[in-house]
C-alpha cells in the first residue's frame, strides 16, 4: 500500500545536485532542494509561473540592437526613457521610439551607453563620442564639448563622474558641483573653485566598469578591485579608498544598484556590496552548494560582455541576462530574491535588461532580440521544479505509485483582467499540471524518468510508476500563482 510523504520544494542549488539528498521518516512535510528548475522563481514564500515578457503594444523596435537604455522622472513625475544604439540615441514616446541624437547617426561605432540622471538632466556616455546631455524631455541631445570621453557614468552628492577615460581606463573625472555641464581643466584654479577634478584609481585594478551612485559616496567598480568615493567637499572633494582587492566586475552590463546595494558577478561567482563590506550570494558559507559552479560551466565565455541586469519591484528580485553555450546574446534570466536569497532561472531570451520606472515603481525592462522594449507582464510562461534524488537511511529501494501537486491554479482572464468562464458559468483554471519521477539505483547511473502524467480528476494524483535507491520528483505548471510542494506515494521497492 503506497504510503504518502509530503515534500516542499527548497531553493535551487544546482552545483550540489550530484549528491543525493537523505531524507527523515516523516514527522512533518520535509524541504528538499531542487536539482533543476525552469520559468518560475520565488515570491510570497512560494514558486510561481514567471510572466512572459509582452511589448509595449506591439509598437516597432529600435531598428538595432539595444547598448543602454534607462528611465529618468520629469519634473512632472512622469517615466522619460532612453536608449541607445550603435549609431543613435531614442526617446520613448508611448508609442515609438523618437531619435533625439544631436543628428541621425551622429554616434556611429558605439558599442555600449551609459546614463545618468541629473539635476533635470538626462546624460549619455558611449566612450567614443563626446559627452551628450538633454533636458529630460527634451527634443535632441548635444555635446558637454568640454568634457571627457568616458565609457561609464555615475553620480556622487552633486557631481557627474565619468569613469574609463580614452587613454586613462582606470581614471574617473567629476564635474563641477551641481553643474554637469561645466569641466574646466582638472587641477586648475578654475576647477578647484567649482569642486571638479579628477582620480586615477589602481591601474592594476584595470578598466573602470561600473559607478554605483549615492547621496554621499559611491562604489566604483574596476575589472579586478572595488573602490569606495566619499563626498568630503573643500579641496579634496573626494576620498577614494580600495576595500575590495580580490573582487571586481566581469562585464560593465554585470551589475545593478538597488537601493544602497549593488549585486554583482565577479571572477569567483555572484556578490552583493554596500560599499564598505561584500558578501557571497552564489554559494553557501562553506563554499559548496550554490550556483557559481553552475554559472561558470553554462556561460558563454566569449560574450560576457553581453550580460545585462535589471532590478523589478513587483518581483522584489534581481535578474541577469546571459548568454549560455555558444549563444552570444542571453538566452537565459537567471533571478535571485534578496530576501529568501533564492534562485531560479527561466528561458527567456533577451538582448538587454535595465531597471525601468513606471513613475510609481522600478520594474525590469527588457529589450527583446527584435530590439522591442517589453516587461514582465505577458502570460505566464510553462516551467517545473525538479527535485534532488532522495534516498533513505535504511538504503532500501523504493518505489513511486503517484505524486500529488500542491498547487495553487490561477485563473484564466480576459485582456481587461476579468475571470473567464465556462457556459456552465464556472472559472476556467489556466494551468493542467503534470509531474513525473526520475529513478536510478546508484548516483554514478543515469536516471530513468517516466513520461509526463497528468493530474487524475478525482484524486489529483499523477500516475507514474518508478523504482529504485535514488528518487526525484518533477512538477511541471503552466500558470500556477503557488507551487510549493508534492506528495509522493511510496512503497518499499525491490531489494538493492
Amino acid at each position: 500500500m503506497p504510503r504518502p510523504y509530503v515534500i516542499t520544494f527548497g531553493p535551487w542549488i544546482p552545483d550540489g545536485s550530484d549528491v543525493a539528498f537523505e531524507v527523515p521518516a516523516q514527522g512533518g512535510s520535509t524541504s528538499v532542494p531542487l536539482a533543476d528548475c525552469l520559468n518560475l522563481y520565488w515570491a510570497n514564500g512560494t514558486y510561481q509561473n514567471l510572466p512572459t515578457p509582452a511589448n509595449y503594444g506591439l509598437f516597432a523596435g529600435l531598428g538595432a540592437q539595444a547598448l543602454g537604455a534607462f528611465t529618468a522622472i520629469d519634473a512632472s513625475g512622469n517615466p522619460q526613457r532612453y536608449a541607445g544604439t550603435a549609431s543613435d540615441l531614442f526617446q520613448w514616446n508611448g508609442a515609438a521610439w523618437v531619435n533625439v541624437s544631436k543628428s541621425a547617426g551622429a554616434y556611429a561605432g558605439s558599442a555600449q551607453w551609459s546614463f545618468a540622471e541629473f539635476g533635470g538632466c538626462i546624460c549619455a556616455a558611449n566612450g567614443v563620442t563626446a559627452l551628450q546631455d538633454m533636458t529630460i524631455g527634451g527634443t535632441a541631445f548635444a555635446d558637454i564639448a568640454a568634457a571627457p570621453i568616458g565609457k561609464v557614468l555615475g553620480v556622487i552628492n552633486q557631481s557627474l563622474l565619468v569613469g574609463d577615460l580614452t587613454g586613462f581606463p582606470y581614471r574617473v573625472q567629476w564635474s563641477a558641483i551641481a553643474d554637469p555641464t561645466t569641466w574646466p581643466t582638472p587641477l586648475t584654479d578654475a576647477a578647484i573653485a567649482v569642486q571638479s577634478g579628477y582620480q586615477d584609481l589602481t591601474q592594476d585594478w584595470g578598466n573602470v566598469m561600473f559607478i554605483a551612485s549615492g547621496p554621499q559616496y559611491g562604489v566604483i567598480f574596476q575589472r579586478h578591485g572595488i573602490t569606495r568615493a566619499t563626498y568630503v567637499g573643500g579641496d579634496v572633494v573626494f576620498s577614494f579608498v580600495p576595500f575590495e582587492r580580490r573582487l571586481g566586475l566581469i562585464a560593465r552590463g554585470a551589475a545593478v544598484q538597488w537601493s544602497n546595494f549593488i549585486f554583482f558577478i565577479a571572477d569567483d561567482g555572484f556578490h552583493i556590496t554596500d560599499g564598505s563590506t561584500t558578501d557571497n550570494i552564489g554559494r553557501s558559507e562553506d563554499g559548496t552548494l550554490g550556483i557559481d559552479q553552475w554559472f561558470w560551466a553554462n556561460v558563454n565565455r566569449s560574450a560576457l560582455a553581453a550580460i545585462t541586469a535589471g532590478y523589478d519591484a513587483a518581483t522584489q528580485s534581481v535578474f541577469w541576462a546571459i548568454p549560455t553555450g555558444y549563444n552570444t546574446l542571453p538566452d537565459t534570466l537567471l533571478t535571485f530574491h534578496p530576501t529568501s536569497k533564492r534562485w531560479t532561472r527561466s528561458a527567456i531570451s533577451s538582448e538587454l535588461l535595465f531597471t525601468d520606472n513606471d513613475g510609481s515603481r522600478h520594474k525590469l525592462g527588457i529589450f527583446d532580440q527584435s530590439h522591442k522594449y517589453c516587461s514582465l507582464t505577458g502570460p505566464p510562461k510553462s516551467g517545473y521544479l525538479e527535485t534532488y534524488d532522495i534516498t533513505y537511511s535504511d538504503q532500501a529501494h523504493r518505489t513511486v505509485t503517484g505524486i500529488r501537486p500542491n498547487i495553487d491554479f490561477a485563473l484564466l482572464t480576459d485582456s481587461n483582467g476579468n475571470s473567464i468562464t465556462n457556459t456552465a458559468g464556472s472559472f476556467i483554471v489556466g494551468d493542467i499540471p503534470t509531474c513525473r519521477a526520475g529513478a536510478r539505483n546508484s548516483e554514478s547511473a543515469a536516471l530513468a524518468y517516466t513520461a509526463d502524467a497528468a493530474q487524475d480528476a478525482f484524486t489529483g494524483i499523477s500516475p507514474v510508476l518508478a523504482d529504485g535507491a535514488f528518487i526525484r520528483a518533477r512538477v511541471t505548471a503552466q500558470a500556477a500563482n503557488k507551487v510549493p510542494g508534492a506528495t509522493l506515494y511510496l512503497e518499499m521497492g525491490s531489494a538493492v
